[in-house]
């Protein structure tokens, strides 16, 4: 409890919380999705869905996802993200996180609120080439310490996270942290998918492991028509054994993008005519992001360093 003036907020998951405070976990002894619960670790309420519904909009909600809670997701936006303002946070390590299996071949998960986030659970593909894991087309969404994953062999996400359906729509995006393991399959893969013009898209930290061989071939993708400013894409880790001449780790911005691509670190096991940065944009500066072509050497950096004539 943190005291403010003579004002008692509670804190939690290391924030402050002025809103509403509410639990979830179905592997709890007394969970039920009943308006008795929810408010109370020991009775938290029992699906997602149901929880959400019980929050109020636009009043800094939080929303406590506990260790061990696991659902099932089912059908196209089997997952949606519609209450603004209302933060997910998972408790639990490693295993322990909360996770989503998600079950279906088109869009499994919807953003559609603004200011929204969701941190430290997994999110487990059942299904073949999940066409998107989530499509983003509310403002100000923050993604941290999640994972992707593949329940078993072939089954996975095409795509994690797609921003957005319109211009703008995803303006203020977050990925912080993230892991999107592929594992071994080699089917179409585009991990992080930038479609729509953007305004302050931070993707920073992330970690992706796949086989990026079907065009679009790099892991961070814009559509080289779309405009970003102030776009920030930084210490991000890629592990790419695609071994053919494409753009193998980042491709971001259009010439009238702005913003950084800094401190990234991509290995790919293409050797000839290896691309892994790649920006049309003037205003996106580049500096200090590394490639690996080959096992048991030390990256070196990409794009080559720049001249300047005093």
């Amino acid at each position: 409890m943190l005291k403010i003036k003579g004002l008692y907020l509670p804190m939690l998951a290391n924030r402050i919380v002025t809103g509403d405070v509410f639990f979830l976990n179905s592997s709890a002894t007394n969970t039920n999705d009943d308006p008795g619960n929810g408010k109370d670790p020991t009775k938290p309420f029992a699906t997602l869905d149901y929880a959400q519904s019980k929050a109020t909009s636009a009043n800094d909600d939080l929303l406590v996802i506990g260790a061990g809670h696991t659902e099932t997701v089912t059908g196209a936006g089997g997952i949606t993200f519609d209450v603004d303002g209302l933060s997910m946070v998972g408790q639990g390590r490693y295993d322990s996180r909360p996770t989503f299996l998600m079950d279906g071949s088109a869009i499994t998960g919807l953003v559609t609120a603004a200011n929204t986030g969701i941190e430290n659970v997994k999110f487990v593909a059942g299904h073949s080439d999940i066409a998107v894991g989530f499509l983003v087309t509310g403002k100000g969404f923050k993604m941290e310490s999640c994972h992707f994953g593949g329940n078993t062999t072939n089954e996975n996400f095409v795509n994690c996270v797609t921003g957005s359906a319109a211009d703008n729509d995803c303006d203020g995006l977050e990925l912080i942290g993230n892991v999107m393991d592929y594992g071994a399959d080699i089917g179409p893969i585009n991990p992080i998918n930038l479609l729509k013009n953007s305004k302050d898209v931070r993707i920073m930290g992330n970690k992706i492991i796949a086989d990026l061989r079907t065009s679009p071939y790099a892991a961070i993708y814009s559509v080289n028509t779309e405009v970003h400013t102030n776009i920030e894409i930084g210490y991000n880790m890629i592990h790419n054994v695609h071994n053919a001449n494409s753009v193998v780790g980042i491709s971001a911005g259009s010439t009238g993008s702005t913003g950084w691509m800094h401190h990234n670190i991509v290995y790919a096991l293409d050797t000839n005519g290896n691309t892994p940065f790649v920006s049309a944009a003037t205003g996106i500066v580049m500096w200090d992001n590394k490639f690996a072509a080959a096992a048991n050497v030390s990256a070196f950096q990409m794009p080559t360093l720049g001249t300047y004539a005093a």
